[in-house]
């Protein structure tokens, strides 16, 4: 199903646990995106973790940094490094395919868009979606702020949006959890899988349970 993760100024990039938990769980590719010079820089179509951290470490983020991490379970489209997010916010499609690139407004979503499912072979739901939706809702930087335009696009997607924009605004659309770290997530997928030990003492066997 994909998860965001969202590391807002003043807080912690993930851990190396964290990072692979949510690679091991969404292993279709993965990407991100940060504030540079003024604008939204997005890096995607990782399509091995090791990459991914190579380009991750050469980053050097802080807890100063403002970044959004994607990892991808392919919908529709395939498994490819085009349909991996962030995508820039756009009204031609084929700027959805764009590994390396700066712009105004940056988007990862997590879920399916049921309006833009068609099975189409090259984009994904995701990229039909803010190619052909999302330029109509927003005109402007501050129609990302606005309320109503959130709960259009909710109403529209059924599912989960996180916008970075170039002022270093970050905008969450769904219920994301908040965790004691303060981290933003689009799901649990982050969390490792907890095994439990069971011992019976009738018959001495060892049982696990998940």
């Amino acid at each position: 199903m994909c998860i965001i993760c969202i590391s807002k100024s003043g807080v912690r990039q993930p851990s190396e646990q964290e990072f692979s938990t949510m690679w091991n769980a969404n292993p279709h590719g993965a990407g991100y995106m940060c504030i540079r010079d003024g604008m939204v820089e997005i890096h995607k179509g990782f399509m091995t973790y090791k990459e991914f951290r190579r380009n991750v470490d050469a980053e050097k983020f802080t807890d100063n940094d403002v970044v959004i991490y994607h990892f991808r379970i392919s919908t529709q489209a395939g498994v490819n490094p085009h349909m991996t997010h962030p995508f820039p916010l756009t009204d031609d499609v084929e700027n959805t395919r764009l590994l390396d690139l700066r712009c105004n407004v940056g988007i990862a979503h997590n879920g399916i868009i049921r309006i833009t499912s068609n099975g189409d072979k090259e984009y994904s739901d995701t990229a039909l979606f803010i190619a052909n939706y999302l330029p109509a809702l927003i005109r402007d930087i501050e129609d990302v702020q606005d309320a109503t335009v959130q709960r259009c696009i909710s109403d529209l997607i059924g599912s989960k949006m996180a916008f970075l924009t170039y002022k270093g605004d970050v905008v969450t659309v769904g219920k994301f959890i908040t965790d004691n770290s303060g981290l933003i997530f689009s799901n649990d997928g982050y969390k490792e899988k907890q095994f439990f030990r069971t011992y019976s003492y009738m018959d001495r066997n060892l049982h696990w349970a998940m």
